[in-house]
């Protein structure tokens, strides 16, 4: 069933009553007088996009820890597995 919505709302700002289609408010003068309820977005794809991006982060997290812990500046720490007369000569 439909739910009939009134002609007349109150303003934002000074809760006169204006019409629904009104750009501004007859008493107070302000721009779009009223704000529908209803958001603008379906909620299903706002949680889709937020359950996406904090899989996202969760992976570029992964990615920063993994490159810290084994990426090129942990290569400078880890020990030489040449034999010590073979790591002499390559330095």
């Amino acid at each position: 069933m439909k739910e009939v919505r009134a002609a007349v709302v109150t303003c934002r700002l000074c809760d006169a009553p204006v019409a629904r289609d009104a750009d501004e408010c007859g008493s107070c003068g302000v721009k779009a007088p009223w704000v529908p309820d209803e958001p603008s977005v379906n909620p299903r794809a706002i949680r889709l996009v937020m359950w996406a991006g904090g899989i996202v982060l969760g992976i570029m997290l992964l990615f920063v820890a993994g490159m810290l812990a084994f990426g090129p500046a942990a290569e400078d720490d880890e020990r030489d597995h040449r034999p010590p007369s073979m790591a002499a000569r390559g330095r």
